[in-house]
């Protein structure tokens, strides 16, 4: 049983500490100790030094009593201390409760009594137990004392190269310690008595900075590291270390024998200029990886593969372009051969981080560039790939800097429900994201279906209500692209229309449905010597689809003839061969000749007119002239007989190169219903000319001037309108009262200054654009 004696302290809860100094031919360790004794318990914190030795260590030098009358002493009839391994071991601090003092019979305030007995004994068997270790290991603390600690210092690692070293199973493999690690990190130690490593300058220097406390590594300074299977990749780490640096730098200085404010002033700069290296490293990384962040979103290529392994090949665009930079960049195949695992900045939540960085830098630009200003909101919503609802946002302004209307894509919006008040309140959305209120918005545009454009409760109703001045817009090229499709889908106006765009869709489906069929076409295409173009499929939301559809079939029109009889000779389909024979009775015959030719120039005007509608500087002033001008084209087309001529004279030309007859006139006999005055009122065409313009060219001409007319009748267009018989300040009494009630101004003060300009004898701009608006404005500040 353990006994004991305690000297009751001078003070409570003190703390007093014991260096254990051995002698340097008893390879002792060194420990420091805490001993703190309070009212209910006292309790010894040791480390792994047997506690019966650092007792008679401290006694054998103490020179008076005292020096060590706030000691207490530990003693055992047998010391539990018998194996050098017990070193190696980290084992539980012994404790000492005063619970367990007064069980022993012993009371705090007995006089301290000296174990004369047992004590050398005691400290020269603990000696010899310790003279298998070497002095320099590891696992003996450094010297307190100032002298020894400098030449130990001096000494430097320990790094002991034995013939072979313990090995340890780690997995399914033995792996041991290698002694090729000291060349690659100098502060590298080794401990044959434990078979661990540690790193000699941070148990040197560790605990001199009070900044490192928790950011040590104490498997290098007291447990010890032996996972030989991530070494390399640990050494690194640790190097790399805030602690280790710092470590690194008082060794440096210690060596140097400086100043200790010379000490800690040049370990601060020490440690700041690798603070800043280590920065500029990692921000010359970041601005690759931005690079490529940058590069991707801008081509709206996917980041990420299917799996992103280290030997997939379907590891993503992102990875990818990552690991073509290693092969020539420097900086990052560094960071790739000597950054941890876990610090690579390669993971999918980085790549996230990233791309939400700059969309927040972008968003914050648009905001500031659109702050104070007026906007307009365009809105429109689709079905994505994976069902999903979304509706994307745009807003457009006037940039006073390029002195033209600018639009940016600010957010797209998932809708859960498609009805009114779910579409409204997402824009609300946006509106908040972008930090504008609905005072700052002067129009918005949408389609024409009644969910948007419903003048009781549609959306553009509901904006209305936030502010009364909004004018909606219903967009101009989905206007005219709904012109479009009512004339030629309608088979009550124009039949012959109707046929032939049914037969265009038929021959896609048909020759663009079978791989070989197509290659025949491009076989025939090659031979012939001239350049395919690919048939296109009709479609009521792609807007170019008809005038690309009629133009490919117009242009290789030989090409699909030869293709079709080739078709007919060498499949084995029945229903292949019926049907290719139905496409030459229908591609032969002339009421499609006619069509094909009568369609092409109408629907050239149109796509053009439409791709310059789409252009995102378009103003309302060009959108409505170029409208008008297409209608006025219209219009000409149908008073001009010399156009109608040239349509058929090379429809005429067409057939007689294809063998194709024009068939006659049919004169209809009349109805014997009818009275004789009836019968002779009826109209019989002269020739196949007049017919079909009478009865297809006209039709479809009427047909698209009635629909701009009713589409393009719009709250908005009478304002626009108005806004440009006031730039050429010829403005009639109904728009200049139209301009008066939208702007809040007097209608007679409008009616008499457009009057006075009108008759000023100096230089006006003229003009119908908002070029001459900001003429205008420039006009009267100069007048000013």
């Amino acid at each position: 049983m353990d006994r004991f004696v305690i000297k009751k302290p001078k003070k409570a809860n003190t703390s007093v500490s014991v260096v254990n100094t051995v002698p340097e031919h008893v390879a002792a360790k060194s420990a420091e100790e805490d001993i703190s004794v309070g009212s209910d318990q006292c309790s010894l914190h040791s480390e792994n030094v047997p506690i019966d030795d650092v007792v008679c260590s401290s006694v054998l030098q103490a020179s008076s009593l005292d020096e060590a009358e706030d000691v207490i002493f530990f003693s055992s009839e047998q010391s539990s201390y018998s194996k050098p391994s017990d070193i190696q071991t980290d084992e539980p601090e012994p404790m000492c409760s005063s619970s367990e003092c007064q069980a022993a019979g012993h009371d705090q305030t007995e006089d301290l009594t000296y174990f004369s007995s047992g004590l050398s004994s005691q400290s020269t068997s603990y000696s010899k137990k310790q003279s298998n270790i070497a002095a320099d290991d590891p696992v003996c603390s450094i010297p307190q004392n100032r002298f020894e600690r400098q030449n130990r210092v001096a000494r430097g690692p320990y790094q002991p190269k034995l013939s072979m070293f313990p090995r340890t199973k780690i997995g399914n493999k033995e792996r041991n310690f290698q002694s090729d690690w000291y060349g690659k990190y100098r502060w590298l130690e080794y401990s044959p008595a434990k078979d661990a490593a540690f790193c000699f300058y941070c148990r040197c220097f560790s605990s001199n900075d009070a900044t490192q406390k928790g950011h040590a590594d104490p498997a290098f300074i007291e447990k010890g590291f032996r996972n030989w299977h991530r070494a390399n990749e640990c050494f690194k780490t640790h190097q790399q270390s805030k602690s280790h640096m710092l470590s690194t730098s008082a060794w440096s200085s210690f060596s140097e024998g400086k100043h200790i404010d010379v000490l800690l002033d040049e370990s601060k700069k020490v440690y700041l200029s690798k603070k800043e290296e280590e920065r500029c490293k990692n921000r010359n990384l970041m601005k690759r990886l931005i690079d490529i962040v940058r590069c991707l979103g801008t081509g709206g290529r996917p980041f990420r593969g299917h799996n992103e392994k280290a030997d997939s090949h379907e590891r993503g665009l992102f990875l990818n372009i990552v690991k073509l930079l290693e092969k020539y960049d420097p900086v990052m195949q560094r960071h790739l051969q000597e950054s941890p695992r876990n610090a690579t900045y390669l993971s999918n939540r980085i790549q996230n981080d990233l791309i939400m960085a700059l969309h927040n830098i972008v968003q914050q630009k648009i905001v500031s560039a659109i702050n104070g200003k007026m906007i307009s909101i365009i809105a429109d919503d689709t079905a994505d790939c994976g069902h999903h609802e979304q509706m994307s946002v745009v807003v457009r302004y006037f940039n006073n800097e390029q002195q033209s209307p600018v639009e940016h894509f600010v957010s797209i919006q998932r809708l859960l429900k498609v009805d009114a008040q779910s579409i409204f309140d997402q824009i609300n959305n946006v509106l908040e994201i972008i930090k504008t209120d609905w005072s700052s918005v002067i129009s918005v545009c949408f389609d024409g279906a009644s969910t948007m454009s419903g003048c009781t409760a549609g959306v553009q109703m509901k904006c209305k209500e936030k502010n009364h001045e909004i004018l909606y817009v219903h967009c101009y090229a989905h206007c005219l692209n709904l012109v479009l499709v009512d004339a030629c889908t309608s088979s009550r106006q124009n039949r012959t229309v109707f046929d032939f765009f049914g037969i265009i869709q038929t021959l896609y489906a048909f020759m663009e449905g079978s791989p070989v069929r197509h290659a025949v076409m491009e076989k025939i295409s090659q031979e012939v010597g001239t350049q395919l173009k690919t048939l296109k499929s009709l479609s009521n939301t792609r807007w170019a689809c008809r005038a690309e559809a009629v133009a490919a079939v117009k242009e290789n029109f030989s090409v699909i003839l030869q293709a079709l009889n080739e078709i007919i000779e060498s499949s084995r389909l029945a229903d292949a061969k019926i049907k290719a024979r139905g496409l030459i009775c229908e591609l032969n015959s002339f009421k499609f000749i006619f069509a094909l030719h009568m369609m092409h120039p109408i629907l050239q005007m149109v796509v053009k007119v439409s791709k310059t509608l789409q252009a995102s500087n378009l103003n309302l002033l060009t959108a409505m002239t170029v409208v008008k001008s297409l209608r006025n084209s219209l219009v000409s087309m149908r008073s001009e007989t010399d156009y109608f001529q040239s349509i058929f004279h090379d429809c005429e030309k067409k057939c007689a190169e294809n063998n194709i007859a024009i068939p006659p006139v049919r004169k209809r006999k009349p109805s014997v219903l009818l009275d004789e005055a009836a019968a002779q009122s009826q109209y019989h065409y002269e020739t196949k000319e007049e017919q079909e313009r009478i009865t297809s060219f006209y039709p479809l001409l009427d047909s698209l001037i009635t629909g701009i007319d009713q589409r393009f009748e719009q709250e908005s267009c009478d304002i626009v309108t108005a806004v440009g018989k006031l730039l050429n300040l010829e403005i009639p009494k109904g728009d200049i009262q139209i301009l008066a009630n939208k702007f809040k101004v007097s209608v007679d003060e409008l009616e008499a200054e457009a009057k006075l300009l009108r008759e000023y004898d100096g230089p006006t701009p003229k003009g119908c654009t908002t070029n001459t608006i900001k003429e205008w404005l420039d006009w009267f500040k100069e007048s000013d």
